[in-house]
Order: C-alpha cells, then structure tokens, then sequence
C-alpha cells in the first residue's frame, strides 16, 4: 500500500479523486497540519491520459523504465548528430509508444472502461515527451500526472497547452560544421563628433525606428490574439475532459444496466415458464373440479328423486 498520500490519491480512478484529496486533506487540517492540508487541496484532479500514464507507471514499471532508458539513448543520439543511430532508433521509439498505450487500452478494459482516440492521442505524446525530455521522463516516473505532456520544440506543454515548468528539454547542440563559418563582429569605437557639429538623425535611422515600432505592434497584437485562442483552446480542452468523464461514468451506467436488464429478462423467462405450469394445473384442476361438481349434482338429483 502506498505510504505517500499523494501517490495513493494519483493511483485512484479519475472519478474517486476529489472526494478522496477532500478527505485527506480534511484528516491533515484535523490532525493541526494547515500547511499540508492546503497543498493536498491544491492537488488538480488528473485527466484521463494523465491517470493512465500514472496507472502505467504502477502495473508496468519495466516498460515504463525501458521507455526512458531508451529515451536516453534516443538524446545522445540527438546530441552527437548521429543519423545512422537515430534512423535505427525512430522504429523502436514508435513501436514502445504504441505498446504501452496498448497495455493502458488494457488496463483499461479490465475495469471496464473504453478509451476514445483523442485520449489514447493524448496519451502518446505524454509518453513520447518523456522519450524526447529528460524533465517529462522524471514526471512521468513519479507516477503523479495530473495533466498529459507534450513536447513541442521548445519544450513540454500540459494538455491546456501550459509550459511545464521542468528542465532538460533536448536541444540540438551546434555542429563544428555549422559554427566554422561564422565570424564575430568586428567592434568599432564611437565615432568622434567634429567640433561644433550638430548630430542630425538619418532618414535611414528613423525608418528603421518606424519599423521596428510597427513590428512590435504587431507582435502586440499576434500575442493577444494567441492568448485569446490559447484560452479558447484550453476551455475546448476542459470541457472535452469533462465530457470524457462523463461518457465513462455512462459506459459504466450502460453496463450496469445491461446487466441488470439481462438479469430481468433471465427472471421474466423463468416466470413465463412458471406461468404455463400453471396454467397447465389450472386447466387440469378446473377439469377435475367440473367432474367433481358434476358427480355432486347428480347425487344431490339421485337424494331428491329418492326422497320424493
């Protein structure tokens, strides 16, 4: 059993999470820990890729661990420029992505619970992320996700599209090649103004400066534009979350029910059949009551006729 309650909390189905994180932090806050209390509360309840990358790190730690070993080597291809190693390597960087997204399918499956595309999506890049990134392959280890990764060049997002705030993203380092042909500026001294000159701006200069001033507008404008897609984007990315949530709790409710009526019709054939039993022993006792009523007639005739 889990000792770290953070731990226990991030191995919990997705759906048993808050109410489990309120508890703790209920018990910490009772037992006088206001501190600890508070960052359990502050916990994010994880996302569906983000729970199965967390239930894989606990039923398939050998995977898991070969992942980032060959992550590893995948980066030092990367680094030393080495082509022939990593047109080996990009096979089998697909083929452990793949097979681990299988065993959550699985995993998955077992509980009863079906995985949509974008979630197994999802899924991939966060394992591919720690392929690429040292920092996505320590979060990913720790098995406390609560968000997918992704890597996107300069770096790991979460699934809202958020920088991850870790370290060690892999970066192409300079080829010899590539710096040999690159000189330093030459450095000159400030020119000295001649007596009695007034210093005029070029013409040159100020366009220069109305150009600039323009293409920081611009950026103004692009960067609020990103922003405001960004969010739009990370409210879709909420509620398709939510919805997820929901459509499991559903299946489950499904299956359940299926169950349930399978069960039902299980009983009302088993009532059926009772039911033509007895209407079997209904018939045949009618017909014996009607013989017998018919005897008592003609008995209770025979009495009369004899007491005449």
């Amino acid at each position: 059993m889990e000792l770290d309650p953070v731990l226990t909390l991030y191995g919990l189905p997705p759906e048993q999470f808050t109410a489990a994180r309120n508890q703790i932090a209920k018990t910490l806050r009772d037992a006088g820990d206001t501190r600890g209390s508070e960052s359990i509360r502050a916990l994010r309840k994880p996302t569906i890729a983000a729970w199965l990358a967390n239930r894989l790190v606990r039923t398939a730690p050998d995977q898991i661990a070969e992942l980032t070993e060959f992550g590893e080597d995948l980066r030092e291809a990367h680094r030393r420029g080495d082509r022939i190693r990593l047109k080996v390597l990009t096979p089998g960087r697909h083929e452990l992505v793949d097979r681990l997204v299988q065993i959550a399918k699985a995993n998955a499956a077992d509980d009863g619970r079906s995985i949509t595309v974008s979630t197994a999506e999802r899924l991939a890049a966060t394992l591919d992320a720690a392929l690429v990134d040292p920092g996505a392959a320590q979060m990913l280890r720790s098995g406390r996700l609560s968000s997918g990764l992704r890597h996107v060049g300069f770096g790991v997002v979460d699934e809202t599209g958020a920088p991850v705030p870790i370290t060690g993203a892999m970066r192409d380092r300079p080829t010899p090649t590539a710096t040999a042909g690159k000189t330093s500026p030459r450095k000159s001294g400030p020119k000295k103004k001649a007596p009695g000159v007034r210093t005029r701006k070029l013409p040159q200069d100020e366009l220069l400066r109305r150009q600039r001033a323009e293409l920081q507008e611009r950026l103004r404008e692009v960067e609020a534009d990103y922003e405001a897609a960004e969010n739009e984007r990370a409210a879709a990315e909420s509620e398709l979350d939510a919805n997820e949530h929901h459509i499991a709790d559903m299946q489950t409710a499904i299956e359940r029910l299926t169950d349930e009526l399978e069960q039902a019709r299980r009983e009302l054939r088993q009532a059926q059949s009772r039911t033509r039993k007895l209407e079997r022993a209904l018939t045949h006792a009618a017909r014996f009551a009607a013989a017998a009523r018919r005897r008592r007639d003609a008995q209770h005739q025979r009495l009369d006729a004899f007491n005449a």
